[in-house]
Order: structure tokens, then sequence, then C-alpha cells
């Protein structure tokens, strides 16, 4: 399989821009900032891969996954969250939400979302609409209620905010570009910055200059 060009180890990506040692505390925004870089990084990755095989490669190190698997589950993950704020989010059902929004990460999607994980072009245009709908949030909205349905396997609600989800969200990404970190340099030979899969937290206590162990066994996986 062809190499594409990537981003090197050595580069500092945008989605550690706002991070600074000396801040101690966030503007309301910075939730939705730290969600947008997340989303430009992998959107920045899927304009480095160069064809579908490379979505759809059949991970060894991590079984049953592919890029583009973990790029749908990203996606899917905010598409929940967006669609509570705006019934008509996902074109093929309407939900009745009340008065108060209801978040539900189970939602029946329709068959063609398997598209997301096969074709490049879909997969970058879900994670753009990702990006379109965290930009259009507001300061205010953050702390506004929300409902989540879980299915435990019996169903449960509860009470929780915006800004709580969105941020369950974005760590929910983190976790997911671990993986494709995983898949991308191990397996399919593509370089990403230090930072794509890394927690805020563990960047901070990172310092300036940090890299990988050069031996892949000692790398973390």
């Amino acid at each position: 399989m062809a190499r594409s060009p990537s981003p090197t180890n050595d580069q500092r990506s945008p989605a550690i821009d706002h991070l600074s040692h000396s801040q101690t505390s966030d503007d309301p925004l910075a939730l939705v900032h730290t969600s947008l870089s997340l989303i430009d990084s992998g959107i920045d990755l899927l304009s480095h891969l160069s064809d579908d095989g490379q979505l759809t490669h059949a991970s060894v190190l991590i079984p049953g996954g592919s890029v583009g698997k973990h790029f749908r589950h990203v996606a899917e993950t905010f598409d929940a969250l967006l669609a509570a704020l705006d019934p008509e989010y996902y074109g093929h059902t309407t939900c009745n939400h009340g008065g108060i929004p209801t978040v539900d990460y189970d939602i029946l999607l329709p068959p063609s979302r398997g598209a997301v994980a096969r074709d490049l072009d879909t997969c970058r245009a879900a994670m753009g609409k990702v990006r379109a709908g965290l930009e259009a949030m507001t300061e205010g909205e953050l702390g506004r209620e929300v409902d989540v349905l879980a299915v435990t396997p019996s169903r449960q609600c509860m009470r929780s905010t915006l800004a709580r989800e969105l941020w369950f969200c974005a760590l929910h990404a983190i976790h997911h570009y671990t993986m494709i970190r995983t898949i991308c340099v191990h397996e399919l030979g593509i370089a990403l910055p230090v930072e794509f899969g890394t927690a805020p937290a563990t960047l901070l206590l990172r310092p300036r200059g940090w890299k990988p162990p050069a031996e892949v066994w000692k790398a973390k996986l």
C-alpha cells in the first residue's frame, strides 16, 4: 500500500494551540474550541489519506477495527449530541424532545451510515457536518440541561448538561483517535503529530519537545 504524505512527529497540531501551563481556567467556549480542534485534526488526517483502502484496512493490532470505523464512531457520537438540539438533524427521523433536549447515543441510524467507514469523501463530509454543528454552538447553550438516554440494558434517563455531554464526546473522540493512531503509525506507516489521540491533561504534563520512544515495543499503543 502506498504511503501517504502526512504530518511529522515534530509537528505541533492546532489541537493544543489553546493549551497553556499558566492557564488556570477556561472561558465557557473552551469545550467547543477543544472539540473543534479535535475534529479539525481528524479532518486533516483524512486529507492525507489517498485511497479508500487506507480507510478500510482491517487492523491486525486492533481486531475488527479500521480507521474508517473509528471515524464513524467519532462522528456519530457528536451527531447524537447535535441532534438533541435540532430534531431534524437526522434527515431520516423526527424526534419529539419536549421541553428538554434528549441525547440518545443509541439512536437507530440508517443503513447508509456504513459508507462513512468505507468511503473517504463520505467520511470527510460526516466530519465536516459535525464541525458545522459545533461552530453553531453558543456560550449560552453550554449550561443548558439535557436528558441522556442509556440502555443498561434497561432504558434509563439521566439529567446532564450540554457542556458535560460535549466533554464526553471529546473524550470519546480522543479514545478512538488513539486507536486510529495505532493503525496509522504501526500498520499503515503514516506519521502523526505526537498529540494526536492524547488527552489534554496528558499533553500538559509532557515537557515541550517530548517525543515517543523510537522502539515500537516501548511505544504506548
